[in-house]
């Protein structure tokens, strides 16, 4: 497998959420639901507060997989959601052509469930030239062995198989300038960082200054709708 080309940035990828649908969520068991939440609102906070492109789909909205997860339509109200027919993302060309004027060459994908909906795009944008990352915990399936065959098979192809909290601090790159990206968002999405940051709030002589550099009292620096 080649090495990407270079780290992501804010400036060099598009995320592609694809499928994240109320139906879906109900019965694909890979992961706990509420991590899996987490972890989804977690990662679309991340394109959200780096102003990152974000293309969102369904597929079979009006059928069992239902709609897409209100709260990701929320953080998103200017992105249209493409309503396909078809299995693999890549295959519509409404979806297609929406990465493709991105002009974006690294795609960060996550999907329900990850064998199908995150899975086939990323294949077909890996034989098209595209440097893919499959956001793994930000997907989820029917069972951990499909989640792990799917990994697998994943990687073997070429893409760089990962999760939100490391998206998230490779996009961010430089605590100093974007710290406050990670202190707020990994506090507000994992549990365990939330615990830690709770503990040095309430014993570091600097706290007040950090609890307001990481968005956590006063006029947080990521904008409100990420609250």
């Amino acid at each position: 497998m080649a090495l990407p080309a270079s780290e992501l940035t804010p400036e060099n990828c598009a995320f592609l959420m694809i499928d994240h649908q109320v139906g879906l969520m109900q019965f694909l068991s890979s992961i706990d639901p509420m991590l899996l939440k987490n972890n989804i609102l977690g990662h679309a906070k991340t394109a959200k507060a780096m102003d990152i492109p974000v293309i969102m789909g369904t597929s079979w909205p009006d059928g069992p997989n239902g709609p897409t997860m209100p709260e990701l339509k929320a953080i998103f109200p200017d992105v249209d959601v493409i309503d396909r027919p078809f299995v693999n993302f890549w295959n519509d060309e409404a979806s297609r052509k929406a990465v493709e004027a991105t002009g974006r060459k690294k795609l960060v994908i996550s999907g329900l469930a990850t064998e199908v909906c995150a899975a086939f795009p990323a294949l077909s944008a890996l034989r098209e030239g595209y440097e893919v990352y499959v956001v793994m915990d930000a997907s989820a399936d029917f069972n951990p062995f499909i989640q792990n065959v799917t990994m697998t098979r994943l990687a073997a192809a070429g893409a760089i198989v990962t999760t939100w909290v490391a998206v998230l601090a490779e996009l961010a790159a430089n605590t100093q300038v974007n710290g406050q990206y990670i202190g707020s968002l990994l506090s507000q999405h994992m549990g365990q960082y939330q615990a830690a940051m709770n503990n040095y709030l309430g014993v570091a002589s600097n706290a007040d200054a950090v609890a307001q550099g990481v968005g956590l009292t006063g006029t947080p620096p990521i904008p409100t709708h990420l609250d």
